[in-house]
């Protein structure tokens, strides 16, 4: 066999207009690559988005801190509307829910509980499943903002949700996916049923140039802005009419400026409940045996992940008005709480039902499944004393007789 001639390969090459646009592609993707890798801190986005979602404002938020926080809170909108709503009413203000995710109320709470948890910061998202908080908290560990104690919120809607399509779908698992907090065995579960979403995320991996298109359309958008509006290029300072913001709603639902999502306090002369049992005749509408089987092991993930990192877990059903719990089949509700109850005490967790009888009264809901700001604030100090070192050591001595 000859050998290979290397001089006549490059000879041909460099006549070729194609290889040599090719071989300069593959220097400066290299150049990229190395230069991202060389400025990647933790948790940090590396770039400044056009698009910004809730998650996006809550792990920047978190990458500020100067301090990792004791307790992180994980959720859906049955925390996040607890929690803001307390938070708004403590305060006596409106209070944002995308800048601010520490709850001063909460933490008053666990110093009077004698609760070993100082600080707080709230990672719930409206919409997060058990898929989204095993990304958040595989996030926090993989970063190194490892917290001491996790509570997570359970409704029967993470397990039987007809809305719900597929983990990699929701703006958690996309944000997560660009700090660390998916694994490629996820990426790969989570998108081999589409083709060309198993493809975009395999180019993305190859090409570094592919991967950051995030960071190059920052670029673009602030260069257009700093032309149109020499001196004022920050994206949440655009104004537009009301209308063509609607519109812009429609096709990025979950953008938001910092202003745009507040929660005003709770005022007992206007407590309006809203009837929203059609949007959970829906999602309770198909109960899909795959799903439940997903989301299940999702949780199970998180708790066996929570144990492994030493994290204190403790995990709460949340209330819901009667009216609501009525449309969940009596043997699937007892199977979710089953379920759930014994995977949080099989990995060394405490579970708490906030559901039961008693504890949460009609009013203290503003729609079927969100607590308003006086229901919150029950909800939180029952959060604090589940977290307390009382109720954890209660709990332990009962596990172990």
């Amino acid at each position: 066999m000859k050998p290979f001639n290397w001089s006549a390969f490059l000879s041909g090459a460099r006549k070729s207009d194609v290889v040599l646009a090719l071989l300069l592609f593959v220097i400066v993707d290299a150049a990229v690559g190395i230069g991202f890798a060389l400025n990647q801190k933790p948790l940090a986005f590396n770039y400044d988005v056009p698009f910004r979602s809730r998650t996006w404002y809550a792990l920047t938020d978190l990458a500020q801190q100067k301090q990792t926080p004791d307790l992180v809170l994980l959720g859906a909108s049955d925390m996040t509307c607890a929690l803001y709503g307390a938070e708004a009413t403590y305060q006596k203000k409106t209070v944002s829910q995308l800048t601010n995710h520490r709850s001063t109320y909460l933490e008053s709470q666990l110093e009077k509980a004698s609760a070993p948890y100082k600080s707080t910061f709230c990672l719930a998202i409206p919409g997060e499943m058990p898929s989204d908080q095993y990304f958040m908290l595989r996030t926090l560990v993989s970063n190194k903002v490892k917290p001491k104690a996790l509570y997570c919120t359970m409704v029967p809607r993470n397990f039987v949700d007809a809305t719900f399509k597929n983990p990699s779908t929701s703006d958690v698992y996309k944000n997560a996916a660009r700090v660390n907090g998916v694994g490629i065995a996820d990426e790969i579960a989570c998108r081999k049923k589409d083709v060309f979403s198993l493809f975009d995320w395999g180019l993305s991996r190859l090409s570094s140039v592919y991967g950051h298109a995030q960071t190059f359309k920052s670029i673009q958008h602030h260069l257009v802005q700093s032309i149109c509006r020499p001196g004022d290029s920050q994206f949440e300072t655009v104004k537009m009419p009301v209308t063509m913001r609607k519109l812009a709603l429609m096709d990025l639902p979950e953008d938001f400026a910092p202003t745009e999502v507040g929660q005003d306090p709770f005022d007992p002369n206007n407590n309006v409940f809203v009837d929203n049992l059609h949007e959970y005749r829906v999602r309770y509408s198909q109960f899909s045996p795959k799903i439940w089987a997903q989301q299940l092991d999702y949780f199970k993930r998180t708790c066996e992940l929570a144990k492994a990192e030493g994290i204190d877990l403790v995990v709460g059903n949340s209330p819901l008005t009667a009216e609501n719990l009525a449309m969940v089949p009596a043997d699937t509700y007892k199977r979710y709480l089953d379920q759930v109850s014994s995977t949080v005490r099989a990995n060394g967790g405490v579970f708490v039902d906030l559901n039961l009888p008693g504890l949460f009264q009609h009013d203290d809901f503003f729609d079927s499944v969100h607590l308003n700001g006086k229901g919150g604030q029950k909800f939180l100090s029952y959060v604090a004393d589940a977290m307390s070192s009382r109720s954890l050591a209660q709990s332990a001595t009962q596990q172990t007789k």
